[in-house]
C-alpha cells in the first residue's frame, strides 16, 4: 500500500523539522510560539441535548460516508452494512456498478441477510416476498390479498459511490472530499482487503473522539506503554483542507533521518499520516495497513465507534502479522486508551466537573476543527 501524496507527505515533514516545535530546535516549545492564543471550548458543547441534535442534522445527514472496502463487494455478491440510521444491503451488478438498497421487505420489515452471501434471489424469511438482486419484488406469495398495494414495493434504493477503494453512502463523494481526494486516491486501498472490522457504543460525545486525533501532545504519556515506542513525543503537524484536516506525526526515525528527506523512499518511515474527513471520520495511514474509524453520534454522551483495517491483498495471507497489528491498534491503543480517555473526560464533563475545555498550541487542529463546526451550524440556522 501507498502513502498520501508524496509531495505532500514531504512538505508536511519539511515544514515539522523546520518548525519552532521541533524536539532539539532552538526556541522548541510547541507551534504557534508566544503569540499562540489558547482555545477554550465550553463543555455544554459536549453535554448539551439541543446541540447534539443540531449537529446530527447539520453535519452528518448529508455528509457521505465510507463504509466498507471496495474489495468486499464481489460481483453477484451482497454484503449488509449497518450503521446507525440505516440498514442496507451493498451488491456489486454483473457490469461491475456497486448498488445499495434498504435491508428491510416491504411488506413488514423483516431484515433479509443478516451475513455476507452470494444468493440468486432475496428471500425474505418471514413470508417469502421475494427480490432480484436489483431490488425489485418478483414474487409476493398470496398476492392477490394486498388488492394491488404490492406493485410498486421494490426495494428503497439508497444513494451510494465507489471512491478510492472505498465505497460511500451518499452522493457527491468527489467535492465532499475535494484536495483529499487526490491523497486517498494514493493510498491504493483498491488494492486492499478488509481484515478485521468493530462496532462499539462508547459513552462520549462524538468530539471527544476526534480530538483525541488531532493533537500529538498525548502520546507520551497516554500512550506510552503502546506506540509511544515508535513516535516523538508532540511532534505533529497539521493543516485545514476546507472542512477536513491532514496531518503527520513524527516517527523516531526522523531523528536520524537524512538532510534531503527527499531520498528516503517510504516516508512513511519518518511520519504517520492521518486525516480528519468532516466531520466524524478518521483515517490512519499505519506504515503497512491502513485504519478507517467512522464516528455516528446517537445522543449528547453516546457515539457509536467503526473501526475497519485495510490491509495490502498481497499480503493478505500473513495472518499473524494482521492479528497482532489489529491487536495493538484495536485492543490496545483505541479501545483502551483514547476511548477510555475520551469516556472519563465526558464523565467529569456530566458531573460539572469544570465549564470548559482548554487547547493550546500543540492541539491547533482543534481550532480548525470547532471552527468548521461552528460554521456549519451557523450556515444551518439560517437556512432553517
Amino acid at each position: 500500500m501507498k502513502s498520501m501524496e508524496r509531495s505532500v507527505h514531504l512538505r508536511l515533514l519539511e515544514e515539522l523539522r523546520a518548525g519552532p516545535g521541533w524536539p532539539g530546535a532552538a526556541g522548541a516549545g510547541g507551534p504557534g510560539g508566544d503569540g499562540f492564543a489558547a482555545l477554550a471550548v465550553p463543555v455544554e458543547r459536549y453535554r448539551d441535548a439541543d446541540r447534539a441534535e443540531r449537529e446530527r442534522a447539520a453535519l452528518f445527514a448529508e455528509a457521505p460516508r465510507a463504509v466498507a472496502g471496495s474489495s468486499s463487494i464481489a460481483v453477484g455478491a451482497c454484503v449488509p452494512v449497518d450503521v446507525p440510521g440505516a440498514a442496507i444491503i451493498l451488491t456489486r451488478r454483473d457490469d461491475g456498478a456497486i448498488a445499495a438498497m434498504t435491508n428491510a421487505c416491504r411488506h413488514r420489515a423483516t431484515r433479509l441477510i443478516d451475513g455476507a452471501c452470494s444468493p440468486k434471489a432475496l428471500v425474505c424469511p418471514y413470508h417469502g416476498w421475494t427480490y432480484d438482486l436489483r431490488g425489485r419484488l418478483i414474487h409476493a406469495p398470496h398476492a392477490a390479498a394486498f388488492g394491488g398495494a404490492c406493485e410498486r414495493r421494490d426495494l428503497r434504493r439508497v444513494a451510494v459511490e465507489e471512491r478510492h477503494g472505498l465505497v460511500w453512502l451518499g452522493a457527491g463523494v468527489d467535492g465532499y472530499l475535494g484536495e483529499l481526494g487526490a491523497d486517498l486516491a494514493a493510498l491504493g486501498l483498491d488494492r486492499a482487503v478488509a481484515w478485521r472490522r468493530s462496532r462499539t457504543t462508547r459513552r462520549c460525545n462524538w468530539k471527544l473522539v476526534i480530538e483525541a486525533f488531532l493533537d500529538g501532545y498525548h502520546i507520551r504519556v497516554l500512550h506510552r506503554d503502546s506506540i509511544y515506542r515508535f513516535f516523538l513525543d508532540a511532534a505533529s503537524i497539521g493543516e485545514p483542507v476546507g472542512r477536513h484536516i491532514r496531518a503527520v506525526s513524527a516517527r523516531r526515525a526522523m531523528r536520524a533521518a537524512p538532510p534531503r528527506l527527499d531520498a528516503v523512499a517510504d516516508l512513511r518511515e519518518l511520519g504517520t499520516p492521518s486525516y480528519v474527513l468532516f466531520p466524524g471520520t478518521v483515517v490512519i495511514e499505519h506504515p503497512d495497513f491502513v485504519s478507517l474509524i467512522a464516528l455516528t453520534p446517537t445522543a449528547a454522551a453516546v457515539t457509536e465507534v467503526d473501526h475497519l483495517m485495510l490491509v495490502p491483498a498481497d499480503r493478505a495471507g500473513d495472518a499473524d502479522r494482521w492479528d497482532r497489528s489489529w491487536a495493538l491498534i484495536e485492543d490496545g491503543v483505541l479501545q483502551r486508551e483514547d476511548l477510555w480517555a475520551c469516556e472519563q473526560i465526558q464523565r467529569s464533563i456530566d458531573a460539572g466537573a469544570g465549564d470548559e475545555l482548554l487547547f493550546g498550541a500543540l492541539e491547533q487542529p482543534v481550532r480548525w476543527f470547532h471552527a468548521a463546526i461552528e460554521a456549519e451550524l451557523a450556515a444551518a440556522s439560517a437556512v432553517g
